[in-house]
């Protein structure tokens, strides 16, 4: 936890302030750095010169320290009997099946990113830096490090995918539990699919009002423009194969190859 120093009265001692909130002094990146660091050292309790020498960095550096009080902060490592081990949510973080979702958990494990997220669900973020630093402030974060704990959040929400589509004005989780459908949905959209193991084929994107929908699909809903909006066809192949994307995600299937939408232009050049 990041700390300020305040310059008292003449004559008087410095007075070192501490942030009262949780947040990490650098990025996602670094704890998803120390968990594969773990990996690579066979997946099992390391000390602090074994993890070190795992990760290529010196056991009494400044950098190890700050990754490994990252990866503590964001709690993909946890420390027993004088070893690093990897939590639960570690293990998923590395995984390539799970990493997604692991991403999002591991964002609402830091209590300023939780905080903001509560604070401003539904809503626009205020405006960078001077807007979201204020917030930062109200939340309990000390004005000198205001700017590293923007910078970590920003790069780790983007990380966790939590600006869908590019979109940085909100934060939009992609991944949750599952949800009820919603009233409506759209008609049903046909795509070309093809993959390496079965060809082309046709494939259809429905959504059924007896089942529940994952959280990440209901979001990509909110994406759709209004009916009758102009909507470019490469922005709606773009849409679709994000949809592609989360579908592997989401459900199993012992297929192999992937999904990939196309946009094709009726006259290309």
């Amino acid at each position: 936890m990041a700390e300020d120093t305040q310059d008292g009265q003449k004559g008087k001692k410095f007075e070192r302030v501490p942030s009262t909130i949780q947040f990490p002094y650098t990025d996602m990146s670094d704890a998803i750095a120390v968990a594969e660091g773990l990996l690579k050292g066979g997946g099992v309790p390391l000390s602090r010169d074994q993890l070190a020498a795992a990760m290529s960095l010196a056991p009494g550096g400044g950098g190890f320290a700050t990754k490994v009080a990252t990866a503590r902060t964001f709690g993909v490592l946890e420390s027993v009997a004088g070893k690093y081990q990897l939590t639960e949510l570690g293990y998923e973080i590395v995984d390539a099946s799970r990493q997604a979702e692991a991403k999002v958990k591991a964002f609402m494990n830091v209590e300023l990113f939780k905080r903001t997220y509560d604070e401003f669900r539904g809503k626009l973020l205020p405006p960078r830096p001077h807007g979201l630093d204020a917030a930062f402030v109200s939340f309990g974060v000390t004005a000198k490090n205001t700017r590293h704990a923007r910078l970590a959040f920003e790069k780790s929400a983007r990380m966790a995918g939590l600006y869908p589509g590019g979109n940085e004005d909100r934060l939009v989780i992609p991944f949750g539990p599952a949800a009820s459908a919603p009233e409506s949905l759209p008609d049903p959209v046909i795509v070309e699919a093809t993959g390496a193991a079965s060809g082309t084929a046709s494939a259809v994107a429905v959504g059924s009002t007896g089942n529940t929908i994952h959280k990440s699909i209901l979001g990509m809903l909110d994406e759709l423009p209004a009916p009758k909006t102009k909507w470019s066809k490469e922005e709606q192949a773009d849409w679709l194969d994000a949809v592609a994307t989360l579908f592997q995600v989401i459900y199993k299937s012992d297929d192999k190859g992937e999904i990939t939408v196309t946009y094709i232009p009726a006259n290309p050049a």
